[in-house]
């Protein structure tokens, strides 16, 4: 940390000084040339018979030695000079931008690199980065509140096992009161492996595990509706799909099949006995998959939240976000429509309800 910290002074000392040493070394080399020339011309003039030489070789390379001496001081000081008056500006952003980069940590990613408005490369690159920094910070953060809320929805289930086991152990317990706690158990047991089973569906309900395949939608919708049916029944609630022509696109069947179970679940959950979910599909804006029902709605200021992992939010007729899941449902449609670059969106029923309304490149 020292040594990243000590670098952004020393950035334009340091290029300055690369300069001045190269005009140096240049200027050397340069004297070093014109010495040997002289030299062997002096030295073949020399050894010529009749020729009558004034200055010998040895006098020739001591005058270009004192010409260097006061030369290379003057160069050395006007090459410096130049340099920092032609950098200094690209320099003192670079060392704010090492400044700031310095002062990212883990905990403090909300630091910017800074941007001049000069619209130069260093400003397209420095604003480039802040946008992946933004994303990261985002990223993070939704990360943050994922763990949060997986290990608060975690705990819950195992308090209710210990408590369950702390209060049984406490008396002698017939055998049928011992079977009760472990029905319990087993209750809240499953519940952790659905939940479990739900985040693992949710990691990988991103655009990197989709397969695109050209699919019929409505025969897609029709077998999941078939799938679906018996539950339906079991909750006295009619599921049917509204008659239509076919409906093709690039998808991943599995996933769109994830994301229609999980819309007619929810809205099963929700709806009184003897009403009807309908799935209807249209070619508006795209290939459109919608799921209505009959229930109470979803309020305005949920419509945003319902669709982020482990929401709550109580209707004044019905707990809509809870039902009979944990909360992850709606999530993992959102990830799975995110990734085919479609959007999911929730609004009011004609007449009473909610309608989901998925929207798919066609």
């Amino acid at each position: 940390m020292t040594t990243t910290a000590a670098s952004p002074a020393t950035l334009g000392r340091g290029l300055n000084r690369s300069i001045a040493i190269a005009t140096m070394a240049g200027m050397v080399i340069f004297a070093v040339i014109v010495t040997l020339v002289i030299y062997v011309a002096e030295l073949g003039e020399e050894c010529a018979p009749g020729v009558f030489v004034d200055d010998p070789p040895w006098v020739i390379i001591k005058e270009c030695a004192v010409a260097l001496a006061f030369a290379a001081p003057v160069g050395l000081g006007l090459s410096f000079l130049l340099g920092k008056k032609l950098t200094h500006t690209t320099t003192d952003r670079l060392d704010d931008v090492i400044a700031s980069a310095a002062r990212m940590t883990g905990e403090h990613l909300h630091e910017r690199l800074p941007v001049s408005r000069t619209s130069d490369a260093l400003d397209r690159l420095s604003t480039a980065l802040n946008d992946l920094l933004e994303r990261i910070e985002r990223g993070v953060a939704a990360q943050r509140q994922f763990a949060a809320d997986a290990s608060h929805e975690l705990r819950t289930p195992l308090t209710v096992i210990s408590t369950k086991f702390e209060v049984a152990r406490r008396k002698t317990r017939d055998v049928a009161h011992w079977e009760h706690v472990a029905d319990d158990a087993l209750a809240q047991a499953r519940h952790m492996q659905l939940l479990i089973d739900k985040l693992l569906e949710l990691s990988r309900a991103g655009a990197a595990g989709l397969r695109h395949e050209r699919h019929d939608l409505r025969a897609l919708a029709a077998e999941v509706v078939e799938r679906i049916d018996p539950l339906a029944q079991s909750r006295g609630v009619k599921v049917e799909l509204v008659r239509g022509t076919s409906l093709h696109a690039d998808v991943d069947a599995e996933a769109v099949a994830i994301v229609l179970d999980n819309l007619l679940r929810n809205a099963i959950d929700h709806s009184p006995p003897d009403e009807v979910v309908s799935v209807r599909l249209d070619r508006e804006q795209g290939a459109r998959l919608i799921v209505e029902d009959r229930g109470p709605g979803v309020p305005v200021g949920m419509r945003a939240q319902i669709f982020q992992p482990f929401a709550r939010g109580v209707h004044q007729q019905a707990d809509r976000a809870v039902g009979s899941g944990i909360g992850l449902g709606l999530a993992i449609c959102k990830r799975i429509i995110d990734g085919h670059h479609g959007t999911i969106a929730v609004e009011d029923r004609p007449g009473g309800g909610a309608r989901f309304v998925v929207t798919l490149p066609a």
